[in-house]
């Protein structure tokens, strides 16, 4: 089935697209996360953010050489095809709509619903929207059901948008960009200036190098990803074949740049230790500290605005993702899912569906946080929602990036670094952020249990195709 959607995003968009979603939630809620497991050693946590940024601009740049040569629908489905088959890429499929982009679209929804909770000061326990109610359960911030209400609302307001609101969405996504990247560069610059980066980096921390280090790379994975969502859309971007390869080799650039000087510039003005008390409100401390009241809520619009924006992209590249299997013949009901809405150049369909299975993740993830807290369900202690998904799509990247490299030897690509060298480098990149999600004590658990499910997409594959 022919792709109906027409191309109306530019390399601005696609840019934005990559930066947008990147560049979010993570840097201000893992920063904490990545200090914790380096012991406090800000020199090892930028040792550990330009490994991470090392995978993701090699495998960009991997990533960049399949998109000149396939500008068909499914991004990383269309590229795993071109590795090793259509089965891989129909596995890839399987494993982006239902543990991949619902997983992420829950959990960094719930974010955005932390930092506006913070906002407009809703973390009070056993309040509504700040407004005290005797029947609220009193689940502690940020877990309470302010937030949970907010996230659902988050969702539905995104997928409607982006199921009738296309083009504004796309604009959306470059305004958050601009933003998020204006206050990210604003923070950096103010830490590194007016704090003592020097005085929190110690060369001698090198010694201290171990498991814990390669423990940081899986938050770091999570701060960095999002990058390869971009080629989802790549049926409706101008001249993919020009501006996804851009986009993919400079935005990671960019990223990487920005995530170190903000790590160092407010480790530099808080230090270390107290980051890791602050947590996930260390961000507003370092703005109030500064830029005063005002400058703290300026801040805070600003980090709302980037982790919606980062909602934003992930929801408009979901969306597509069973559009792509359905227009391979590849899930039940393809017809339905393939089939676009003239008025609206959607795949709505889709769009419902995704929007289901997200709610599904966001219950998965209330289960793994109120429900063991205060639930006892210690069947889903220990259970990180986003990192299982993150640490999955890298195993689909090394698969991808091998299969540049099996091309190369087969005289499909010419280019030494684009064919051997750029997916080599790529591949170690990934498997860092591999090694370092299996010592997570919950490793055997997430693989068995993704494994398992990634597997059942087969059972529901039609017959027809082989």
């Amino acid at each position: 089935m022919e792709n109906l959607q027409k191309r109306k995003f530019g390399l601005l968009t696609t840019t934005a697209m990559i930066v947008g979603i990147v560049i979010g939630s993570g840097i201000f809620f893992k920063t904490d996360n990545i200090l914790a497991a380096v012991n406090g050693s800000v020199f090892l946590g930028v040792l550990a953010w330009a490994l991470g940024g090392f995978g993701i601009v090699f495998g960009g740049l991997t990533i960049a050489v399949l998109a000149k040569r396939d500008e068909n629908v499914g991004g990383l489905i269309t590229y795993s095809e071109l590795a090793w088959g259509k089965t891989w890429g129909y596995l890839a499929g399987w494993f982006q709509i239902f543990f991949y982009y619902p997983a992420l679209v829950a959990v960094v929804s719930w974010v955005a619903a932390m930092y506006i909770s913070i906002l407009f000061g809703w973390t009070e326990t056993g309040t509504l929207f700040g407004v005290a109610v005797s029947f609220v359960p009193d689940w502690a911030f940020p877990f309470s059901l302010t937030e949970w209400i907010v996230t659902i609302i988050l969702i539905v307001v995104l997928f409607v948008f982006n199921s009738f609101k296309t083009k504004e969405a796309g604009k959306f996504q470059s305004f958050a960009m601009v933003v998020k990247v204006s206050a990210l560069i604003l923070l950096a610059i103010t830490g590194i200036f007016m704090g003592d980066p020097v005085a929190v980096n110690h060369v001698s921390d090198l010694g201290q190098l171990g498991g814990g280090f390669f423990a940081a790379l899986v938050p770091i994975a999570f701060a960095f990803d999002g990058w390869q969502v971009a080629p989802s859309i790549a049926h409706e971007i101008k001249n993919p074949k020009r501006n996804l390869p851009l986009a993919l080799t400079f935005a990671p650039l960019m990223i990487m740049i920005i995530y170190i000087s903000y790590f160092v510039g407010i480790n530099a003005v808080l230090g270390p230790d107290q980051v890791l008390a602050l947590g996930d409100g260390a961000v507003s401390v370092f703005a109030e500290q500064f830029f005063g009241s005002i400058g703290y809520r300026l801040v805070l619009v600003a980090v709302v605005t980037s982790v919606i924006g980062t909602c934003n992209g992930l929801t408009l590249a979901y969306i597509r993702l069973p559009y792509a299997l359905g227009l391979r013949n590849e899930l039940p009901a393809s017809d339905k899912f393939a089939k676009v809405d003239e008025k609206t150049d959607i795949p709505l369909f889709s769009a419902v569906f995704t929007f289901v299975v997200s709610l599904v993740w966001l219950l998965f993830h209330f289960a793994t946080t109120v429900g063991v807290i205060n639930f006892n369900w210690t069947m889903f202690a220990g259970i990180s929602v986003d990192e299982i998904a993150i640490i999955l799509i890298y195993f689909f990247l090394v698969l991808i990036f091998s299969g540049v490299i099996k091309d190369f030897f087969k005289k499909k690509v010419d280019n030494i670094f684009e064919g051997l060298v750029f997916p080599s480098l790529a591949i170690i990149g990934a498997c860092t952020a591999i090694y370092g999600g299996f010592l997570s004590p919950m490793v055997a658990i997430y693989l068995v249990v993704s494994i398992a499910g990634i597997l059942a997409g087969l059972l529901v594959k039609p017959k027809s195709i082989h």
